[in-house]
């Protein structure tokens, strides 16, 4: 089996800072690392890897300095890692990275299985994984929280509503993992240095046979528009007396403001 798992260098959210007399994020100030949702990814093809004798390769979209996240998640166990990159690289949509990424997966491959995080730190919408299995033209599943590998076909639970749906997939598949699949496993700055840059590959996007003008900032099918932060207006009032009088009072207030609706 040959697995490909999709990668995001992402800013860490938690530096990230929101600027009010511009209104814009300070993203290129924030430290940058691996996306968390594609470390459980990575560790659920790194498990597979073991349990099947897999080869598992990481594949990233982003700038020059993404290599360091494809380094490290080599590290992470990954056999190894190649980055696609160019000008284009800090200004693609959901749809431009799934076009490179499914790109690369058809340069690289045959892949088998494709992983990827249900979701990414900065952008949060979900939706690069479908698209790439829309490109690849192979099943899907999202929020995968179980994941058991065979012969030709995949065995997935995904917890949707309070059940679980179990399916059997197909292969080749994409899917795409939620936190609960796994506990990634951490690696030291030492073993991210000890690996060697042979094993971090760099691509163009003629190299994964995509045409860079389909990439431009005009070409997008999104665009952000802009950023603001969220209203979140809060009100208080000081309920006192018996306690079931106090009871009755708060159910009283969360029914009016129609919280419980």
């Amino acid at each position: 089996m040959r697995i490909l798992v999709c990668v995001k260098h992402v800013p860490d959210t938690t530096e990230v800072r929101f600027d009010p007399a511009t209104a814009e994020l300070k993203v290129r100030q924030a430290p940058t690392k691996i996306n968390n949702y594609d470390e459980n990814a990575l560790e659920a093809g790194v498990v597979l890897r073991g349990a099947l004798g897999a080869e598992v390769v990481v594949g990233c979209v982003g700038p020059a300095e993404a290599s360091k996240t494809v380094k490290e998640a080599v590290a992470m166990g990954a056999d190894r890692g190649v980055l696609v990159t160019g000008p284009w690289a800090g200004e693609l949509d959901a749809a431009g990275t799934a076009r490179v990424l499914a790109g690369l997966a058809t340069a690289e491959g045959p892949f088998d299985l494709v992983l990827a995080g249900d979701v990414s730190e900065d952008g949060y919408h979900s939706l690069v994984p479908g698209l790439v299995a829309s490109y690849l033209s192979v099943p899907f599943v999202r929020g995968v929280s179980a994941l058991d590998g065979g012969t030709g076909t995949v065995a997935v639970d995904r917890a949707v509503d309070g059940a679980v749906e179990s399916y059997t997939v197909a292969l080749p598949a994409v899917l795409s993992v939620t936190t609960a699949i796994n506990t990634p496993r951490t690696v030291t700055k030492l073993q991210v240095m000890k690996v060697s840059m042979s094993k971090v590959a760099t691509r163009s996007a003629a190299d994964v046979g995509v045409d860079e003008a389909s990439l431009a900032p005009q070409a997008a099918a999104t665009r952000l528009v802009a950023v603001r932060p969220a209203a979140t207006p809060r009100r208080s009032e000081v309920v006192s007396g018996e306690p079931d009088d106090i009871v009755a009072t708060v159910i009283a207030r969360i029914d009016e403001a129609g919280v419980l609706a």
